[in-house]
């Protein structure tokens, strides 16, 4: 018995090592976007700063270079890998493999919210949803603004606005109909020390429970640039244009989210955390992953 309460101890230890994490420090060093840039979809394949989210591969006089011998599959470890199909990667930049603050926007993307209305879009629990300005306002909670279609693989843009420290994120292959059971990408501009100390991912740009988010220093009172990528089990995200999370879900397959990994498609939902949530949505718009890429 005395072994057993040892271990038990021991496993209840660890747990809040596993979920919780330090806040990052904002990053500095590289060249911002634009606003004109951000406004069109465009974003970094490479920071400017760091290798982050490439393999093999180092950054030397703000350039990034492989150090290893490059093979076919090594750029489809990379940013690149949401983005262009597997043979455009090896035929246009197998042999160009120095990168200088390489800039790119998703193509083919297309608008799933008109500006006008809300259409098809619907909510669960209790959260408040308006179209003001070509905007959604998305107020109250606990509840979600879920989005008519399903996506699997896919890259998701869009522009949101708080303008007070507010709760929100953005889930993804969410389980239909049901409220916010999918991947969360995190909006917390401002979260609270004690949040970090609880939770994985509680900062803007973060995989919830899953990965913190490289603080590229989204603000309140302003518009703030969001870039989701799913691929499979492989998930990124850029905030104002700076990848800010890479990660590769690991976990058996599962239909839950919560559970383990899912694959299948499923809805976008907006979410309404709390009683004190107010944020704008606009200028959402995804481009479908091919499956051969």
């Amino acid at each position: 018995m005395t072994m057993f309460r040892s271990l038990i101890l021991f496993v209840v230890t660890l747990i809040p090592a596993v979920l919780s994490a330090q806040k990052p420090p904002v990053l500095t060093g590289f060249v911002p976007l634009s606003e004109s840039e951000l406004q069109s979809g465009i974003i970094r394949l490479f920071d400017g700063i760091s290798a982050y989210g490439w393999k093999n591969a180092e950054v030397k006089n703000g350039k990034l270079t492989y150090t290893a011998a490059i093979r076919p599959d090594s750029l489809e470890d990379s940013p690149v890998r949401f983005f262009l199909p597997r043979n455009t990667i090896i035929n246009s930049l197998l042999n160009d493999i120095t990168l200088d603050n390489s800039k790119y926007r998703p193509s083919n993307a297309a608008a799933i919210f008109d500006g006008k209305t809300l259409g098809n879009w619907k909510i669960i629990g209790d959260v408040k949803a308006a179209v003001e300005d070509g905007t959604i306002l998305l107020t109250g909670g606990s509840g979600s603004l879920e989005s008519a279609g399903i996506y699997g693989d896919f890259v998701l843009q869009l522009e949101y606005k708080t303008d007070k420290p507010v709760n929100s994120g953005v889930f993804f292959r969410c389980i239909p109909g049901e409220k916010m059971n999918g991947y969360e990408c995190q909006i917390f501009n401002h979260p609270p020390d004690a949040d970090y100390e609880k939770y994985i991912g509680t900062d803007t740009g973060g995989l919830f429970r899953r990965q913190i988010g490289r603080n590229a220093g989204a603000k309140d009172g302003v518009w703030n640039y969001l870039t989701v990528a799913a691929r499979g089990n492989e998930f990124a995200s850029w905030v104002n244009g700076l990848q800010v999370m890479d990660f590769k879900d690991e976990r058996k397959a599962d239909v839950n989210p919560r559970k383990g990994l899912r694959t299948e498609p499923g809805t976008i939902q907006f979410q309404g955390h709390d009683a004190t949530t107010e944020i704008q949505f606009r200028n959402i718009r995804i481009a479908l992953i091919e499956k051969n890429k």
